[in-house]
This record gives C-alpha cells, sequence and structure tokens, in this order.
C-alpha cells in the first residue's frame, strides 16, 4: 500500500512540473511514506527523518503514510518536520505548487526506492473495519473503503496497455470487497478477479491480504479458475491460540481456520500458502505459542512472516501489559522460522530440474571466489517464489532484461526461494 501511495505522490508532482532529485542532498522536497504496524518500522522512518534533516536542512520534509496523522509525533518531530500528511490524503496545492514561493518549476523531490518496470500495485480497498486489536490500520488509514469496480478495471486496462506484467491488487482485506458501479451493482472479490483476468494481454493478477473470515467457495472457484491469477494465497493466521485470536479480536477459531484451509486445498490442489504469524503478544504462554507452532505444521506454509508484538498506540491492545519478555519473543520468532523454513525447504524440492517462469525486477552483479564476475536476473515466479537466475549471455544485451519475462532452471532451492539459470531472456505467459 505504501509504495501505491508512493507512485500517487509521484504523479501529483510530476503533474505540477518537479523532477526526480539525483539524490536526498540535492532534492528541495522529500515525502517519506510510513508505515506504523510495528514500532521497529516507525524507529526506522524517524531515524531516516532525523537523519536526513542534517544531510539536506534547506529541504521541505513531509511525514506521510500510517504515521502522517499521529499527534504525539507531530509534537516529538515538530523542528524536523515541515507538514504531516495523514494516510489517504493528498498534499495540499499550497506546499506543491510550482508558484510556492521558494520553489521555481522544475525543481525537484527525491526518491529513493526505485518504482518497479512491470510490476504494478492497486488498491481496491482502502481502510478496515476489522479492528484487530494490535493493529493501527483502522486508525490510520480509516474504515474499510471499496473503490469502485469501473475506476479498477480502467486502471488495470490501461496498466496492461502500459506494458505492465503484474497487476497487484492491494487492500488491508481484498475479499471483503463490496464495491458499487454506477448502476448501483455491489461487486464481490470474485467478480473483479474474473473481470481482470479476461482482460486481453500477458499478465499475471496477485493480491494481498487476504482475512480467513470472508474467504468463502466462491473466491476459492475463481482463484482455481482465472488462468492469469496466482495460486499464492496470504492468509494471516495470527496464532494458534483461540485464546489468543480471541485477545486479539480476529473473529474466528483456530479450528475455523484449519477447516478453511481444508476448502481452500480441496477447490485449490496447487494453492500456495504463506502467512502471518505475531509472538509475544501480551498473555502469550508457551502453550500459547506450542498452539501456533502445531498449526503451522499442520497448514503447511511456505512463506511465514514472524513478528514480535509491539504495543501500537490507539489500539485496544496497547492497554494491556506487555508481558512477554523481549528474549523470549526473539527465541519464539526463531523457533517458527526454523519449522516454517524446513517445510519450506521440502516444498520447494518440487521445482528442481523443472523450468519456471519469471518476470525480473533487476539484474545483480556479483563476483565470486576466484574473482570472476556473474550477473544475475533477479524476480519471482508465477507462485511468488523469490528466483535468482544465472545469466550466461555476454554483452549489454543482459542489463535490458529487467522488466522482462525469463525462464529459468532451477537447480538448487532453498526455504526463501529459488536458484538456477536463466535458459530464455523473453517469454510470453
Amino acid at each position: 500500500m505504501n509504495y501505491a501511495d508512493a507512485e500517487k505522490i509521484f504523479s501529483t508532482l510530476a503533474k505540477k512540473g518537479w523532477k526526480k532529485a539525483a539524490d536526498l542532498s540535492s532534492a528541495h522536497l522529500l515525502v517519506a511514506v510510513s508505515c506504523g504496524v510495528r514500532q521497529g518500522a516507525e524507529d526506522r522512518v524517524i531515524n531516516w527523518l532525523e537523519k536526513t534533516r542534517k544531510t539536506n536542512p534547506g529541504a521541505i520534509l513531509v511525514l506521510a503514510g500510517c504515521l502522517g496523522h499521529r499527534e504525539d509525533l507531530k509534537q516529538r518531530l515538530r523542528n524536523i518536520v515541515d507538514y504531516f500528511l495523514p494516510a489517504g490524503k493528498r498534499l495540499p496545492s499550497s506546499l506543491i505548487n510550482p508558484l510556492y514561493p521558494v520553489l521555481a518549476k522544475g525543481e525537484s523531490a527525491y526518491g529513493g526506492n526505485p518504482i518497479y518496470l512491470s510490476r504494478a500495485y492497486i488498491p481496491i480497498t482502502v481502510g478496515c473495519d476489522n479492528f484487530c486489536s494490535y493493529c493501527v490500520v483502522p486508525y490510520a488509514r480509516g474504515r474499510e473503503r471499496s473503490l469502485p469496480p469501473e475506476n479498477i478495471i480502467k486502471k488495470a486496462k490501461n496498466l496492461v496497455k502500459k506494458g505492465y506484467k503484474e497487476l497487484f491488487l492491494l487492500g488491508q482485506n481484498v475479499n471483503s470487497y463490496r464495491g458499487a458501479d454506477r448502476k448501483g451493482k455491489v461487486w464481490t472479490f470474485s467478480q473483479i478477479l474474473r473481470t481482470l483476468n479476461a482482460v486481453p494481454g500477458n499478465f499475471w493478477i496477485k493480491f494481498i491480504s487476504s482475512h480467513p473470515k470472508d474467504i468463502n467457495r466462491e473466491m476459492m472457484l475463481a482463484v482455481k479458475d482465472c488462468r492469469k491469477v496466482s495460486k499464492n494465497l496470504h492468509l494471516p493466521l495470527q496464532s494458534g491460540s483461540n485464546k489468543i485470536l480471541l485477545a486479539m479480536n480476529r473473529k474466528y477459531r483456530r479450528s475455523d481456520y484449519l477447516a478453511t484451509v481444508n476448502e481452500i486445498k480441496k477447490n485449490i490442489p496447487d494453492v500456495v500458502l504463506s502467512t502471518d504469524i505475531i509472538v509475544g503478544f501480551p498473555g502469550e504462554t508457551a502453550r500459547d505459542f506450542r498452539a501456533s507452532l502445531s498449526a503451522v505444521r499442520e497448514v503447511g506454509f511456505e512463506m511465514l512472516y514472524a513478528l514480535k508484538y509491539s504495543p501500537r498506540p490507539e489500539t485496544a491492545a496497547f492497554k494491556l501489559k506487555d508481558d512477554v519478555p523481549a528474549w523470549m519473543k526473539k527465541e519464539r520468532q526463531q523457533k517458527l522460522d526454523r519449522v516454517w523454513k524446513k517445510i519450506a525447504l521440502e516444498k520447494n524440492k518440487r521445482f528442481l530440474g523443472k523450468n519456471t517462469l519469471i518476470l525480473i525486477d533487476r539484474i545483480k552483479q556479483k563476483t565470486n571466489r576466484k574473482g570472476s564476475v556473474n550477473f544475475y536476473a533477479l524476480g519471482k515466479n508465477f507462485e511468488n517464489k523469490d528466483v535468482a537466475a544465472l545469466i550466461k549471455r555476454s554483452g549489454k544485451s543482459k542489463h535490458n532484461l529487467a522488466g522482462k519475462w525469463g525462464v529459468a532452471r532451477i537447480n538448487q532451492v532453498g526455504a526463501l526461494g529459488l536458484s538456477g539459470e536463466l535458459v530464455e531472456g523473453e517469454k510470453n505467459v
């Protein structure tokens, strides 16, 4: 979602005549699109803002994203940040207009993160109505709103025409999508998937995230039937303990989640399941944690993001005592990582000796022990696995592969991804 927000900000600035700066020190305007989900993310952006102010004291510095509305941060950063922009709000014309007193048309704004060449992010819902007790999203982005289906479809068609090869649908809970069209008809997420799948062109469709309580058979069949829709389903579990799930206000029990997974596997035989789990939530005992471990083994997740709980202002859980020691959170996180990585390693072996189509994000240069320089195409396949493929071709043409399709022959697998050789530099889906 932050990538999508950043792209909107870049687009707005470009229309006003701004140009992208070469580096931090030469920029006249800097916008940090922040994440407030965990304390670590908040600390990183604050450190960045403090360092950036020293690097470029004369620039206009804006804090946008999920931290842009926080009154406590406005007080803390009042001598560092010039403007606070809450998530979902637009930059005011008084700030970005080319006639702004200090700036002239064509002045520069700096963008530190590269926008993917062939991957486009399309928000379909904004905000959230679930109010999980640990989560800041309803407070930072507001209540859930579904964008009009015509807007989503029109944007997708335009992106495909421009050559984008992957459309990434975004929402805190995409499968609760209920967008009304101009005639007042309410669309479901399944209808969005099937309509986009029918758009002519060679591209993939991926999405994140899905709430377990809102998955139904209609959605499962849409994922199964649509050739362009990735079979990777990210389904946050958060905990395997009923006691902790209740405290988190997740609105399902362990048995509900496992039943949903079993139904998904029946309807989508080639599904690739990934998840999020929070360790060290207030009140989590060793028994609660073992329940999470056993759920991971039972489901067989191929990717898992194990996150250490950190109290977040505004949330219901912020009032609870953070009673799990930091060392224990880290220990549980490491145990969880060992379990899921062992599962993922075994499951990734199915790719050995086979070709897999990848969308190449970038080219990486690496020097081996003998001093020779090798080039690798880095990207993801349809199943959303990270792939590193050795490029054997010579010449400058290898640098033009970013943003294109490639076929990799897999000869080695790990828990976190696949590696092999690039056997085709460009390929149609």
